[in-house]
């Protein structure tokens, strides 16, 4: 694969395509996003897609003389197709957001910190992975942007419901974290030393 060089903001919006995993015209990929905080002007959004798309990154589908729609190119990144099955994943779970959002708040806690723990296991993954095969750097920044984005969702979830729930309810959660930085901390240097 050739060696693509894209700034954050090119590989940020790439991610943002990717988890949609469908066709969006211009205008609604840029209400996306700027509600998920990367706001920028029109202008700038258009030079960005234009990298992209001159990176093959992108498919771009003109109908009429302002009606332009885009959508990932899958087909570029061999390691990504590997991730079709959390592109499943990822369209059964963001639709269970009130599933989430049902269960107790120890419960969401504990989920998100295996979630979080899972990101990092997978930012190791990749990391090790771009030195046994540097060429493939690019794929595994935006893979991992891609599983990041999506874990990021509960997180989102669960601050949302603390911030909802009453206060015994936000203590709790934060005791549970707590413990469980303690136990880890605990586990990993209170029986012996790694210097």
């Amino acid at each position: 694969m050739e060696k693509a060089i894209l700034d954050e903001t090119c590989k940020n919006i790439f991610s943002a395509l990717l988890v949609s995993d469908k066709m969006l015209r211009f205008n609604e990929l840029y209400r996306t996003l700027n509600q998920i905080g990367l706001k920028m002007s029109k202008p700038t959004l258009i030079e960005h897609l234009r990298h992209l798309h001159k990176r093959k990154l992108l498919i771009r589908k003109k109908e009429g003389k302002q009606n332009v729609s885009y959508e990932a190119n899958w087909e570029k990144l061999e390691t990504l197709k590997q991730t079709m099955k959390t592109r499943q994943m990822l369209r059964n779970l963001l639709q269970n957001e009130k599933q989430f959002k049902s269960f107790s708040i120890d419960e969401q806690v504990v989920y998100v910190t295996d979630i979080m723990t899972l990101s990092n296991l997978y930012r190791l993954k990749l990391e090790v992975q771009d030195v046994l095969d540097p060429s493939k750097n690019f794929e595994h920044s935006i893979q991992f942007l891609f599983i990041h984005r999506f874990f990021e969702f509960f997180k989102k979830w669960l601050l949302e419901n603390c911030r909802d729930a009453k206060i015994e309810n936000r203590r709790k959660a934060l005791n549970i974290i707590d413990y469980n930085i303690n136990h880890i901390r605990n586990e990993l240097f209170g029986k012996q030393s790694l210097t």
